[in-house]
Formats: C-alpha cells, structure tokens, sequence
C-alpha cells in the first residue's frame, strides 16, 4: 500500500479578514472532496489572512496512481480557488507493516452488549420496579 501526501499553499491576496480567507479555504476544501474523494484539511498558517496551507491524505496500491490523484487535488484547487496556489510539496511512500492480529477484550465493557454482567450497578428501587412487571 502507498501513502501520499500533498501541501497546498494558497495565497489569498484579496482577503482582509481570517473570515475572507476561511472562506476561501473552505470553497477550496469542499472542492477537493466532491470531485477527487480524498481527506483534506487546513494544516498551517492559521492566523494568517493572505496565506493558508492545506494538506491532504491519499492511499493506493499503486504509486503512481497516488502522483495522480495528488496531482489532480493540485489542478482542483487551482480551479476552485479565488486564491493562488502558490507552492506545493508532495510524497508518497511504501506502508508496510506486518499486521497485528487484533485480541477483542470483552472484559472491559467497551464492546458487546453494556447491559450483559451489569446487574451490580441497577439501583435496587430499579430492580424493584422492573419486578413488578
């Protein structure tokens, strides 16, 4: 499986406000999503009116398909933007790590059924009532 990641910077001369510019940022975003389906999100200079910095997450099992896709979130953006993209660093590497087998620890009460084995924390006037029945 490959990884590849992406960061946009995108100049937002026009903006006069942090508003002005998330609202760039977001038009951009939501672009990126609809159309290429990968993870994206606002990773830097956040404080800045006229910059920002947008990172986004792609896998495949096949390098260059990962270039692609990357380069195709690059295109978006461009499109999308009333900014400028004005810089962009890009990498994709091999995940390769053996897999671990998963052990379910029923024990701890955060999986299955919560009410199975939870008589001890029923209030007795609970107990009760549902005797009644």
């Amino acid at each position: 499986m490959y990884v590849g990641v992406a960061k946009l910077t995108i100049l937002v001369a026009h903006s006069t406000s942090l508003k002005e510019k998330r609202m760039v940022v977001r038009r951009v975003k939501d672009r990126v999503r609809e159309e290429v389906g990968v993870a994206v999100n606002e990773v830097g200079a956040l404080d800045d009116r006229q910059r920002a910095e947008v990172g986004v997450a792609v896998t495949s099992n096949d390098r260059a398909k990962v270039f692609s896709v990357l380069d195709q979130v690059v295109r978006v953006a461009q499109a999308a933007s009333a900014g400028q993209v004005i810089a962009v660093a890009k990498d994709a590497w091999t995940f390769a790590v053996p897999d671990v087998p998963v052990v379910i620890d029923h024990d701890r009460g955060g999986t299955g059924d919560k009410a199975a084995g939870m008589d001890d924390f029923v209030p007795d006037a609970w107990k009760a009532w549902k005797d009644e029945d």
